[in-house]
């Protein structure tokens, strides 16, 4: 049904009309005949409106300035009461507007002329054609969802899209089409989005513009981008709404048909519910919350086709408000998604649901074939022996972790349990492994040597770790007494260490930079600077080896300078 001058207090939402009341309309003008301007004020802030009047009294185009997206805002509203309490608006200077030259033709044409091209040009492009007949036809009909059908399937005929392939520019030419024989459906919504008849059409119109897109082949996103730009745009009507009870109706709709049959999940309605709820007070937010969370209680998400995505999205709802007190036991994990379980685990642990935690960890251990992917889950399972002081789980675990994280602390403390002939098949075994492993850009295998060797109190044996990959300020760290144990090996070594790995980064670079001088100021402690230029000299010689490392190209700078 149009909107008229008489008949807009029935149509339009009694919250906005309510609004609409409290602001002040100023210096209103008839520019020409039904057509009018005027300054809206809402508080501090002032806008620009204008509402053309056509025959009929009905409500023709309409502009505010506020930027809120739907049909008719509490802006223009107040425009309307002024122009229906009949305040006189002021006469306004009329500027003569220059003529194109279609107006002066349009203008000059004889009606029956103009008619007969008009229909030539509209039974050669059938676009045109539904959107003359929709334009013309829509202003005073009530629609169902079987007319909302016809229409997105007409247009999908006379746009040639009804083929498997279509192409951007057929994508294109219908996006546009959908968005004009298409607007009367949305415009109904956006003006009740309380009402369930309006919903419904949205509704059946989204679900067939989504079908369709599913439907064909095409590189094009603008579908997708038309029907979020819907959604999104709805969201400013629902959340005006000032009725705590309208707007859980409104909201109530998408929940209500969140599921596409018994095995998907409307994505779109979801996220659009997500938007709606981070906009929303803390009361509405817990209670829309609340019922997804007791409609995700009652489904299986892993015999969904789109289930992960669900629970995720659910999850980040529950997680973001604080409610995961309210709903952990809600949440299970998702195998192959060890960021979701980590995160979902170290809540329980939070919690302090320790039972749970260390369930899941040990399903997806299980369910793991390879044991690199298990190591965010040993890492939490020592997070809750550790608290729990059960120390054998813990060896266990630790033994298992080991290999990845090489640390120290824990390698002491499955050797304190160990029976005296297992010790020394464990340090060998583990110092094989960091030997093997060292050899990578991550220093902690290495780190871990180093720090075995300084457990052993073996500093001469350390020596034999300085390699090209060994970082100066682990050396700088362990130099005097590895310079104690022996001081010439300790310099060959030194002289030998070359810093032209492939792995050298730009951050090794730095680290070298930093810590030189220091090992320089070290060296001058114990090696003559003659001795030291010599050996500079004696390696620029070396035709097998001739370029200085870091170290002696600082000793080089600061002694032959």
């Amino acid at each position: 049904m149009a909107l008229t001058f008489k008949n807009y207090t029935k149509e339009l939402p009694k919250e906005l009309l309510q609004l609409a009341e409290k602001n002040t309309v100023r210096e209103c003008d008839e520019t020409e005949a039904g057509q009018f301007v005027a300054y809206v004020d809402e508080g501090n802030n002032s806008f620009d409106v204008s509402i053309t009047m056509l025959p009929g009294n009905e409500i023709g185009k309409s502009d505010c300035d506020c930027g809120t997206k739907i049909a008719y805002c509490r802006h223009k509203i107040a425009l309307l009461n002024h122009i229906v309490k009949d305040r006189k608006p002021k006469s306004a200077l009329k500027l003569k507007k220059k003529e194109s030259a279609t107006e002066t033709l349009m203008n000059g044409v004889e009606f029956a002329m103009l008619k007969e091209w008009v229909t030539g040009i509209i039974r050669k492009n059938k676009d045109i054609e539904l959107a003359f007949v929709q334009y013309f036809s829509a202003k005073n009909k009530e629609y169902e969802p079987e007319d909302v059908v016809k229409l997105v399937s007409n247009a999908v005929k006379a746009a040639g899209c009804n083929k498997k392939n279509v192409d951007a520019s057929q994508v294109k030419k219908l996006v546009e089409l959908w968005a004009e024989v298409l607007k009367p459906i949305v415009d109904h919504y956006y003006l009740g989005v309380m009402d369930e008849n309006a919903f419904k059409n949205l509704h059946t119109m989204l679900q067939c513009c989504y079908q369709f897109q599913f439907g064909i082949n095409t590189t094009s996103v603008r579908i997708t981008k038309y029907l979020e730009a819907i959604l999104k745009d709805s969201e400013t009507p629902i959340n005006n709404l000032q009725n705590d009870e309208a707007w859980y109706r409104a909201t109530g709709f998408f929940i209500n048909n969140l599921f596409e049959g018994k095995n998907e999940v409307r994505m779109y309605y979801l996220l659009h519910l997500q938007a709606i709820i981070n906009a929303a007070g803390t009361e509405k937010r817990g209670k829309l919350i609340a019922a997804l969370a007791g409609q995700y209680k009652k489904v299986k998400p892993d015999a969904l086709l789109n289930g992960d995505h669900y629970t995720k999205v659910i999850f980040g709802l529950v997680n973001d408000n604080n409610l995961f007190p309210v709903y952990y036991d809600m949440f299970k994990p998702i195998h192959f998604e060890n960021g979701f379980n980590e995160k979902l685990i170290a809540l329980l642990i939070e919690n302090n649901h320790t039972e749970l935690a260390e369930k899941y960890c040990n399903q997806q251990i299980k369910a793991n074939y390879r044991d690199e992917y298990n190591v965010a889950y040993f890492k939490l399972l020592k997070q809750i022996y550790t608290a729990s002081t059960d120390e054998a789980n813990l060896a266990n675990v630790l033994t298992q972790l080991f290999p990845y994280d090489f640390n120290f602390d824990d390698y002491l403390f499955i050797l304190a349990r160990l029976q005296p002939d297992e010790q020394k098949k464990w340090r060998t075994k583990v110092l094989t492994k960091a030997r093997n492993t060292s050899h990578g850009p991550d220093t902690r295998a290495l780190e871990f040597c180093f720090k075995l060797m300084e457990h052993e109190g073996n500093y001469k044996k350390m020596i034999d770790y300085i390699e090209s990959k060994t970082p100066y300020r682990l050396i700088l760290q362990y130099f005097e007494p590895m310079v104690a144990a022996d001081k010439a090996k300790l310099l060959n070594a030194l002289v030998r260490k070359s810093d032209d790995s492939w792995f050298y980064s730009e951050m090794r670079q730095k680290e070298a930079e930093d810590f030189v001088p220091q090992l320089f100021e070290l060296a001058k402690k114990y090696f003559s600077t003659d001795y030291l230029m010599l050996l500079i000299k004696e390696q620029e010689k070396n035709r097998y080896s001739n370029k200085l490392n870091n170290l002696l190209a600082y000793v080089k700078k600061q002694l032959f300078t």
